[in-house]
């Protein structure tokens, strides 16, 4: 469960700091996670430097929202209408140095992914090596791979994305400890 959350955020953090490089930072898609144990299909969307992904973990749908301009990541459980708050803090750096545009990347070359070609990237942080797969027109990453996860990006909508879709609802109750809070 770690693991598919990190890959969320990681993948999340990846795209936007790739689309901060061409101002394309604007769009919803369908994403695909496949580990060793299950494969998930999910949506995120995208909106300058706001970032949301929703995946179904079980009977559970878990919305996973990260705002860098906030330094703040949510995760909502739609189901009990409740969200957890963590701030987005230095001990997070990996997520930090995604979202920093001037994080190094070196191209290794260019690769296939479903019968299209796509500049290939590697990336290490944190004592882990990631590779992510970009579009050369848009500069957007179409797959990101670590030791343990696969994600795929498809059916990219490029346009504006409404603002609520980056906050809790209003109705929902604020997590904190073993408490819930009225927001």
């Amino acid at each position: 469960m770690k693991s598919f959350f990190f890959c969320c955020i990681l993948l999340g953090m990846s795209v936007a700091a790739f689309a901060q490089d061409v101002q394309l930072d604007q769009y919803s898609a369908d994403q695909v996670m496949i580990s060793k144990e299950r494969k998930q299909i999910g949506k995120v969307y995208l909106e300058k430097g706001k970032m949301r992904s929703e995946m179904d973990l079980g009977p559970a749908r878990v919305v996973t929202v990260v705002r860098l301009d906030e330094k703040i990541v949510y995760v909502m459980l739609p189901t009990a209408k409740i969200f957890v708050e963590k701030p987005l803090v230095a001990n997070d750096g990996l997520l930090l140095r995604l979202a920093d545009k001037d994080t190094p990347r070196e191209l290794v070359g260019s690769e296939a992914v479903n019968g299209k070609n796509y500049d290939k990237y590697k990336m290490t942080a944190n004592g882990g090596v990631f590779y992510l797969w970009v579009d050369k027109s848009t500069r957007l990453p179409v797959q990101i791979v670590s030791a343990d996860n696969r994600t795929r990006i498809e059916n990219i909508q490029v346009g504006p994305q409404p603002a609520d879709l980056f906050k809790p609802p209003p109705d929902y109750q604020k997590f904190v400890g073993n408490q819930l809070q009225a927001q």
